[in-house]
């Protein structure tokens, strides 16, 4: 009976249905009380729901029951590293690699959390481990790669790169993959993959790849379609499903890809800013929206609030009542790019806000209004990456933690001339940060 309650609760993870599975092994455990595989099972599927201490319960039982059970200890690792108790995670991952010298997984998670305490010389090391004892895991020679770039070493970050591609099934297409070949005369589809900030930032390479081949056409998210069909013309976009006829491209291409396959130099970051630009026609009916109402005042753009269902979301988002502490400085004509569920947050304030969001429908819209402002504070946000291409002054506040991308310190972007970074100090003080910004819009003289 145990072991039919097992297997039905396998079969339904097999399948996501991570509570019917989880109901399966309880009902194990309430047969067998003292069977370690049935907490741990039931541990592992409490993880995509995100019900932290109830898994961390079901790890530290099965250590209680057999303390030798090296996957606990795994497990154990991911739910404390999620709470952020990155010192107890480290420990169990390291009780792991004990009790099974060859657990590869254990070598990776090792890896992700040294990278979050910065020990990242030991992290690349735990990273290189997990590949030798298994060369296909395709996600730590990622992580490996995402350790790299955000150290700048950018010749052996982008070469490891496209191992994504290979744990993320869902990105291929039925087109030969461009690995260099001359491109001359030759028709190329650049898809995305990933999320509207990432597609932003990348978009620089398309114009690139546009210069070379006969045709190039890219594959955009919907709300991307109208910014890009009507500013440029160097290549087409399509927002297709996957049926796309295989037949009309000679290669295709992730846009993420391209950095791994030409030398494009540094410069080019600098040197073709801005790329992106509002229409005319909506940068005209923004500007009378905007500019009629905001008078002589400073005009600054915020967004406090990211993608809700973006993984490192509670660490990137600002709470609004921390947040709104900005708009009691009434020399500055506010105006909320906020858009989804956090727009609502408005309500909470009584100061003077412009808020745009029911107008916001796409990125056309966000750029009309961008490019009527004089700045641009915002959190990690496809707002940002926005701004940041537009060759607006853009403020960007970041986490303790930050994503690649922004590096490990310094104010200046890599990515963007246009744009200072500030950053938390100390996990979770949103509060300094917003002193920093205060701090330098005095020095600006708009306070």
């Amino acid at each position: 009976m145990v072991k039919k309650c097992i297997v039905e609760g396998l079969a339904l993870a097999a399948m996501h249905k991570w509570r019917q599975a989880a109901l399966a092994f309880c009902q194990a455990i309430k047969l067998d009380p003292k069977l370690p595989e049935a907490y741990q099972l039931l541990g592992e599927v409490l993880i995509p729901l995100e019900e932290w201490d109830h898994a961390q319960a079901c790890f530290c039982k099965v250590i209680e029951l057999d303390s030798e059970f090296a996957e606990a200890y795994n497990y154990l690792g991911v739910v404390l590293k999620n709470k952020n108790f990155l010192i107890e995670a480290e420990s169990c991952y390291r009780q792991a690699i004990e009790k099974n010298p060859d657990y590869a997984e254990a070598f990776h998670n090792l890896g992700n959390c040294l990278k979050l305490t910065q020990c990242f010389d030991e992290a690349e090391a735990s990273y290189l481990r997990a590949l030798e004892l298994q060369p296909d895991f395709e996600e730590s020679r990622f992580s490996l790669s995402t350790l790299y770039l955000l150290r700048r070493q950018y010749d052996k970050g982008w070469k490891l790169y496209d191992s994504r591609l290979e744990w993320k099934e869902k990105f291929r297409l039925d087109i030969p993959i461009w690995q260099g070949e001359d491109l001359t005369g030759r028709n190329v589809l650049l898809f995305y993959e990933q999320g509207l900030g990432d597609m932003i930032q990348f978009l620089r390479y398309a114009y690139q790849v546009a210069a070379i081949a006969a045709k190039t056409t890219v594959w955009i998210q919907k709300p991307l379609e109208r910014l890009l069909g009507s500013t440029q013309s160097t290549f087409s976009v399509c927002v297709r499903s996957r049926n796309i006829d295989p037949s009309q491209f000679d290669f295709a291409c992730s846009l993420f890809s391209l950095p791994a396959k030409i030398d494009f130099g540094s410069d080019l970051l600098v040197r073709d800013i801005p790329y992106l630009h509002a229409s005319h026609d909506i940068l005209a009916k923004w500007r009378r929206i905007i500019c009629d109402r905001a008078g002589k005042k400073y005009k600054i753009g915020v967004v406090w609030a990211g993608n809700p269902e973006h993984s490192d979301d509670h660490n990137r988002s600002i709470a609004f009542k921390l947040f709104s502490q900005l708009f009691a400085y009434n020399t500055v004509f506010w105006v909320s790019l906020q858009v989804g569920n956090r727009a609502q947050d408005l309500t909470q304030t009584s100061q003077n806000v412009l808020d745009c969001s029911s107008q916001l429908v796409d990125f056309a819209e966000t750029a009309g209004v961008v490019d009527n402002l004089d700045m641009v504070i915002a959190v990690d946000t496809a707002v940002a990456h926005l701004a940041g291409t537009m060759g607006k002054k853009t403020w960007l506040l970041l986490p303790f933690r930050s994503d690649w991308r922004w590096g490990l310190s310094g104010e200046s972007s890599y990515w963007y001339p246009t744009m200072r970074l500030f950053r938390q100090q100390q996990i979770g003080d949103w509060q300094s940060v917003l002193e920093q910004v205060k701090a330098a819009l005095n020095d600006l003289g708009i306070l």
